[in-house]
């Protein structure tokens, strides 16, 4: 379960910026909560609107770079390839001091009945400092797996009975040499929970076209059952390989007509979209781990998103307490009927040109007061009063007084 992050120092982003998963004392859609075994309360879904460059899709990227730091060696190991962390991990570039500065993040999750606190500080791809500590929810007191500073590791109890050493090279994290080269339970249930992270980005115009391939049958009925739930009228999914088989072409069979089948490239982008996306909820669901995806409504229609969602708010779809964060510009889902108003983030730019992120719960009007359940979120957002003006209504004013030509 994701609790929140914290980062600084990371794109458009100079302060700290915090995203927090925890229920706050908004009283609306009580029943969509995740509750842990000591009784706190945590989000399902967290949504991030915001204009264009406000820095919605760097909120989710920093947790991304966060995640491949930690995992990349371990895959590299494991000959499970992947891009260089250092493709999406730069610090503040609108100012000359931010290079010579760390970038640090601070993530606290819930795995295996203990409540992790995970911080890596890096400058130029190395590590400055690394620390993880858990506790049990509710109980007792913080132990300390590890602490890393200065080019030296500190190791807790349970690590220094198992005769862990601490050289480690200053370009990998700790918690990731530790998940190569030794079995040990504190480590390992922190390097899990990262592992089964999914990030998903929709801005990348290759990302929907990705194929999963469903050897079992019965998560193959899973998918196209969903499918069909989403109004996708199709019935299997049928795999054509060659000489060498290798994957050569997907094909949708369809309930309509004669029954026939469509190659996946021939069906429109939303279905496409749709089949490279339902396994990861799926996995999700099943799992209860977490899903970060950019531009989730793009190329779909305002009720797909809608049924999307509601997979995770769902008790009786989300049992296990799956959880959802995405970036989006759609307004047909910005209210109080869809969301509580913790759920609901903003990303923007201030006056000193570095983003700045808060959720809606957080607002407070010229008469302090919070926004209201009764209010309509989608109109005053387009108004500019949450802050993160998408500059629609700047186009709109400007347009007025183009002259007709």
């Amino acid at each position: 379960m994701f609790i929140s992050m914290t980062f600084e120092n990371f794109k458009c982003y100079r302060s700290e910026a915090t995203l927090s998963m925890e229920a706050t004392r908004v009283a609306e859609h009580e029943d969509s909560l995740i509750v842990d075994e000591s009784g706190k309360k945590y989000l399902p879904v967290a949504v991030l609107y915001g204009p264009n460059g406000g820095g919605k899709s760097s909120t989710l990227q920093a947790f991304e770079c966060l995640w491949r730091y930690i995992t990349l060696p371990w895959m590299l190991m494991r000959g499970q390839g992947g891009r260089p962390p250092k493709a999406g991990c730069r610090p503040y570039a609108f100012d000359n001091d931010s290079s010579h500065e760390p970038t640090t993040f601070r993530i606290v999750f819930g795995h295996g009945g203990y409540v992790y606190r995970y911080i890596l500080s890096m400058l130029r791809e190395e590590v400055l400092e690394e620390y993880l500590h858990r506790r049990k929810p509710g109980k007792g007191a913080t132990a300390t797996i590890f602490e890393r500073s200065d080019g030296t590791v500190s190791l807790g109890s349970a690590l220094k009975r198992k005769s862990v050493s601490t050289k480690v090279d200053s370009m990998m994290p700790f918690l990731s040499f530790l998940a190569i080269n030794y079995d040990l339970e504190p480590a390992d249930t922190a390097f899990d929970w990262f592992l089964r992270c999914s990030f998903l980005d929709y801005s990348l115009p290759h990302f929907e076209r990705r194929v999963y391939r469903f050897d079992d049958d019965e998560r193959q009925e899973r998918v196209v059952r969903m499918l069909n739930a989403m109004d996708i009228d199709i019935t299997g999914i049928r795999y054509k390989y060659d000489s060498e088989d290798d994957l050569e072409a997907v094909y949708l069979r369809h309930a309509t007509g004669s029954g026939g089948e469509l190659e996946l490239q021939e069906e429109s982008n939303g279905t496409q979209k749709l089949l490279s996306l339902v396994p990861s909820l799926i996995n999700a669901l099943e799992d209860g781990s977490v899903i970060v995806s950019d531009e989730l409504d793009a190329k779909l229609h305002p009720k797909l998103l809608k049924y999307i969602v509601r997979l995770f708010t769902s008790r009786e779809t989300n049992p296990k307490g799956a959880q959802l964060i995405y970036t989006s510009h759609d307004m047909s889902t910005l209210n109080s009927a869809m969301f509580r108003r913790d759920e609901i983030w903003f990303a923007a730019k201030g006056s000193s040109g570095s983003s700045t992120m808060y959720s809606l719960a957080d607002i407070v009007d010229a008469e302090g007061h919070r926004i209201r359940p009764q209010n309509a979120y989608d109109r005053q957002y387009l108004a500019g009063q949450y802050g993160a003006d998408p500059y629609l209504r700047k186009m709109m004013d400007w347009g007025a007084h183009v002259p007709v030509m």
